[in-house]
């Protein structure tokens, strides 16, 4: 965790190079082993944000019998940014991610969206809901010429940042999800995400939120917190599993943002959502972590997370 903790900072804008300049040479090394696990790309939408990579698990990591849970990831990049592999020479982010979770067993999906300024709410939203969709509906194709047999009708979502505020509104939304692919959603997992977003006389019309929603009124009409807020019982009833992470160095309204979220969301469902902190982690390390062998505990605790849900399927 040593890469870590020399990059205590929590002003996001700060540690996006110190990061890059961090993680990159580790995962270098790591390259053969991160590109060995197979993959596959599709194209989910009639545009060139609508693609997605397929991850499978080696077959040392299948079991003898059963299928294997599918775990959907949603990048963030504040609305305006991210791709499902950076451009070089930060390729190996998110191909990390996809192969990491692989490693452990889960057929794994990442997939592009789109960003503004040429996405509008709800088109980044509704991305999200046609690659999952897409893919359910493919699992055939996806699987074909492979060992493995993966549970397409009990899907996980992960998501970070703005990934994981497009997640919360696909799942609180009245409209965007509809039942029968909602039906196929076991567990989400959320990261870093903000689910409140306050009036900001400062901010102009061309700031990534502004221009994804159009106006503070649908702004407040649209975050989750309000959707949350204004979600009727039939919405709630079979909602997915839900736990909450957030890293230790998040800056702090996003720290509060997630235990608030996580503390509304499970009134309103009458159980408990877990909230986990991503130890020693700012916002942008934990995905660039996986494989360098420093700050890989999270996911260790998503992916025991995952598999106790799928069992008790």
């Amino acid at each position: 965790m040593d890469i870590i903790a020399n990059l205590d900072e929590r002003a996001i804008p700060l540690v996006w190079q110190p990061i890059r300049d961090a993680f990159q040479p580790e995962l270098e090394k790591h390259r053969a082993e991160i590109e060995n696990i197979q993959s596959r790309t599709f194209k989910y939408g009639v545009t060139d944000r609508h693609m997605l990579d397929v991850y499978y698990p080696p077959v040392d990591a299948l079991p003898a019998s059963g299928k294997i849970p599918v775990l959907y990831f949603f990048y963030g990049g504040g609305f305006f940014e991210g791709d499902r592999r950076l451009p070089h020479p930060y390729g190996l982010v998110y191909t990390n991610t996809g192969a990491y979770f692989a490693k452990c067993g889960f057929l794994t999906i990442i997939s592009d969206y789109r960003l503004v300024p040429g996405a509008k709410f709800p088109e980044p939203v509704e991305d999200l809901r046609d690659a999952i969709g897409w893919t359910i509906a493919k699992a055939h194709d996806i699987l074909s010429g492979t060992d493995v047999q993966a549970d397409f009708d009990h899907v996980f979502l992960m998501s970070h940042s703005a990934g994981a505020c497009h997640t919360s509104t696909l799942l609180l939304h009245p409209t965007l999800l509809p039942p029968d692919l909602r039906s196929h959603i076991r567990g989400v997992i959320l990261q870093g995400g903000v689910y409140t977003f306050k009036r900001d006389g400062s901010m102009g019309p061309d700031a990534p939120l502004l221009q994804l929603y159009g106006s503070w009124d649908a702004v407040e009409a649209n975050m989750p917190a309000m959707l949350l807020q204004r979600a009727p019982g039939e919405l709630l009833e079979n909602f997915p599993e839900v736990a909450v992470f957030y890293s230790e160095k998040d800056p702090e309204d996003f720290i509060e943002n997630s235990k608030d979220f996580a503390t509304s969301l499970g009134t309103k469902l009458g159980r408990s959502v877990p909230v986990v902190v991503m130890k020693e982690h700012n916002h942008l390390s934990p995905h660039w972590a996986l494989w360098t062998g420093a700050g890989e505990e999270w996911a260790e605790d998503v992916t025991k997370w995952i598999r106790d849900k799928a069992a008790s399927v």
